[in-house]
């Protein structure tokens, strides 16, 4: 189901609400109790109901999912009793017995979601939330809104200066409060740029939309010092754009945000770190599209994009040398060896590039600076069946007050 399972994030939580439920029901077959009366919704599939009604995202596909799902684990439950049963009147007996099971069990649980999904949308409408969630799509989406009427549905002041951010983390943790981690972490990043009142939206049950704004300009010393405490808000990342005033720069600052999560995901950013668009934004303009950006590895660095060790120290050191200006001297500095181990890895580099260090340079950076990121790009895009999210409204927060939407 693409339209559903959109991005990693995506991906991740429909895995953590399959694998909750999957362990419920086999802890019902484990104990024999009525599949019916036991039936339960755990924290990720609760999450991932509340969070699908204030998408919009219709109830057929809320249902249909449970469908597959249940397909998909009674075939590999079957294979496992086929393996596992004396005879085939055992069998028999074992897969009419454990399908009457299963099926009492996923209608209870769907039943369960159908009612908590109709709950929460009709709240979702009701609320204050969802006017806020239109207007700051109105804003991203670049629609006409006056500002004064933005600024009193935000309970925001949209004439200041807006430093956008996105916070982040990776997997689900079955009773972990997710979205209290990562605000903890936009607070902190608030209060080092002096406003302790920062305006907060989910992006779904892992990451979480912000905008801190300032009536004065927010210096660059500042930004680039930012950090959260990881003790109060672990396996959080945090990525911000550039400090712009108004509701333009509202919008801005956000899509920079989202460029910076981006190249943040692809560079494998641990951990408690905070990327900035300004220190990334050559990264994120060349990586725009990710197969062009490979080819065009691929062409200027010829061989010496291969990944095997030696490779990597003379790719690393011509880096380092272009870094320093072509400076033998600083390079044997910076990366601790002899200026003639310098000299002979250029030597060695320039035989793989097949010319010389020394020509098309602004080309050649580059492709050393993406070379790590387009592998990456690779890995995860082999490693994670749903793609990168893509918005029909660039830098929208993808969540819809229509119910016909997802």
């Amino acid at each position: 189901m693409p339209d559903l399972i959109g991005s990693a994030e995506a991906w991740e939580a429909r895995r953590a609400s399959n694998e909750a439920t999957i362990r419920s029901f086999a802890e019902v077959l484990q104990s024999g109790a009525d599949p019916a009366a036991a039936a339960a919704l755990g924290s990720a599939t609760l999450a991932l109901v509340r969070d699908g009604a204030k998408r919009g995202v219709p109830v057929s596909a809320l249902l249909r999912s449970y469908r597959l799902a249940h397909a998909g684990v009674a075939r590999h439950l079957f294979a496992i009793l086929a393996n596992h049963a004396a005879d085939a009147k055992e069998l028999s007996l074992a897969i009419e017995l454990c399908s009457a099971w299963m099926f009492a069990y996923v209608d209870a649980t769907v039943c369960l979601a159908e009612d908590l999904y109709a709950s929460e949308r009709e709240h979702w409408l009701r609320s204050a939330a969802a006017s806020e969630v239109e207007t700051i799509n109105t804003i991203l989406s670049e629609q006409p809104i006056d500002i004064d009427v933005a600024s009193r549905r935000l309970r925001h002041k949209m004439r200041r200066v807006h430093v956008a951010a996105i916070a982040w983390i990776d997997t689900h943790e079955e009773g972990r409060d997710t979205l209290a981690l990562l605000e903890a972490a936009i607070r902190d990043i608030a209060a080092a740029i002096g406003n302790q009142q920062p305006l907060i939206q989910p992006l779904g049950i892992l990451s979480i939309a912000a905008w801190i704004s300032t009536s004065a300009a927010v210096p660059s010393k500042v930004l680039d010092k930012l950090g959260f405490q990881s003790a109060t808000a672990p396996g959080v990342r945090v990525a911000i754009g550039e400090p712009a005033p108004g509701i333009a720069g509202f919008r801005t600052s956000h899509i920079e945000a989202l460029e910076a999560q981006r190249i943040a995901r692809l560079a494998g950013r641990g951990e408690g770190s905070i990327t900035r668009y300004d220190d990334i934004a050559l990264c994120a303009l060349a990586t725009a599209n990710i197969e062009h950006s490979r080819r065009f590895v691929e062409r200027e660095l010829g061989r010496l994009a291969s990944r095997d060790d030696t490779t990597r120290r003379l790719a690393a050191t011509v880096r380092t040398y272009l870094n320093e200006n072509g400076s033998r001297g600083r390079t044997a500095k910076r990366l601790h060896v002899h200026e003639n181990t310098v000299a002979y890895r250029l030597r060695q580099a320039e035989e793989l590039l097949g010319r010389s260090v020394e020509n098309r340079t602004l080309e050649l950076r580059v492709a050393l600076a993406l070379t790590d990121l387009v592998d990456n790009a690779s890995d995860t895009n082999r490693s994670t069946p749903a793609g990168n999210i893509e918005h029909d409204v660039p830098g929208t927060i993808g969540l819809s007050t229509s119910p016909q939407t997802s």
